[in-house]
């Protein structure tokens, strides 16, 4: 009877250990973020002695404990190792949960973390705990080597979605402009088990494609949600035409140099067949700035834009009237109408003065005459 009883009791037991177990879960976090790795001790109400961490990840491939946690709560570090500083204990021993935070995850941190229970008088118990860390993918839009217009097909951008766990996908959204263009994509896996992605967008560079929108989709499990980055087409080109205008965006009077160009010229005035006015002008880049408008500055400018690629030239006849001149213009009329109406008045004097010449010898004539007369009696009377 005694030996039936012992029987049953160790059945018992056996059944009650059997049951116990300790649970967990396989976790993934995104590098940077913090990640609890969840354990507890189920269907036993032995003593609990101890609680081990155990890991074995990038960092250090061999299994080997780097935390204790005693029944009171009391948290131990054993050095080294990677987690020193990023991990805290936010269990409780009283009620069988051993769970662990790591803050500001690293890639290097993923591998597998064993939650070890021991009790007593079972032993221990355990869970292995798998930690995948996604890594986002650092995104570019760029082209090594600007295209340059006469070139065959050429990459006109390549999106790079570097460093990136798992592999990124990338596309492209390139609108009705899409059909003259296509892709080429490829990959490179690292060691550490990320992956980064190049895809390349060709097409045969020219004008009409400068200056053009196009969209690299990326998505990866990392992102919340698929990422846009917008890049324009950038094309490379000589001067094909250039103006001279005269600008009406400043008060002031500016000549300005437009040329269909890329990337930006080099700017160069200059006037023909005669020496540069000096102070004033100013020439600033595709600007040329009149600082004193008088004939001085009269003639023909000419503007040359120039990049790598050519070079290109306008021109523009310049012909000022200063207020200078227009004043003497009206001093000289002024001194011309003076001479003229002095002219008039000296002849007039002249002819009054002639006129009265020659009455006053009419006058003298008479007088004469009539003296004469007189005489002429005395003259009788002394003969006779």
């Amino acid at each position: 009877m005694l030996w039936k009883l012992c029987c049953v009791i160790l059945l018992i037991i056996q059944r009650d250990t059997e049951s116990t177990q300790v649970i967990g879960g396989s976790r993934t976090v995104v590098q940077g973020e913090d990640v609890d790795l969840f354990c507890r001790l189920i269907e036993t109400d032995e003593e609990l002695e101890q609680i081990t961490w155990q890991k074995s990840t990038w960092e250090e491939k061999q299994n080997h404990n780097f935390m204790l946690i005693n029944p009171n709560g009391v948290t131990n570090f054993i050095a080294p190792n990677g987690l020193k500083g990023r991990v805290q204990f936010i269990g409780n021993p009283s009620e069988n949960l051993g769970s662990i935070r790591i803050t500001a995850a690293r890639l290097l941190d993923e591998g597998t973390f064993t939650c070890i229970f021991s009790i007593f008088p079972s032993g221990a118990y355990s869970t292995e705990i798998s930690l995948t860390v996604l890594v986002p993918p650092v995104v570019s839009v760029t082209v090594d080597v600007p295209p340059v217009i006469g070139e065959n097909e050429v990459v006109l951008a390549t999106c790079v979605a570097a460093g990136a766990k798992p592999q990124a996908e990338v596309k492209w959204k390139t609108g009705a402009f899409g059909s003259l263009l296509r892709t080429v994509t490829n990959f490179t896996q690292h060691a550490n088990g990320t992956a980064t992605v190049l895809s390349h967008l060709l097409g045969v560079p020219t004008r009409a494609a400068n200056q053009q929108q196009v969209q690299c989709v990326v998505n990866q499990s990392a992102l919340a949600t698929e990422r846009s980055y917008n890049y324009t087409i950038n094309i490379h080109y000589p001067p094909q035409s250039l103006n001279i205008t005269l600008s009406e965006a400043s008060q002031a009077t500016v000549l300005l140099c437009l040329a269909d160009v890329n990337p930006q010229p080099n700017y160069t005035w200059s006037r023909v067949g005669q020496p540069w006015p000096g102070s004033s002008v100013r020439a600033e880049g595709d600007k040329l700035h009149l600082l004193s408008l008088s004939s001085e500055l009269n003639g023909l400018y000419v503007c040359e834009a120039s990049n790598p690629y050519g070079r290109a030239t306008g021109s523009l006849y310049v012909h000022t009237s200063s207020e200078t001149s227009a004043a003497c213009w009206v001093l000289l009329v002024v001194i011309l109408c003076l001479i003229v109406t002095a002219a008039a008045l000296t002849e007039s004097v002249s002819s009054l003065r002639r006129r009265h010449d020659k009455v006053e010898e009419g006058e003298g004539d008479s007088l004469a005459a009539t003296v004469q007369t007189r005489n002429e009696p005395d003259e009788e009377e002394e003969v006779s």
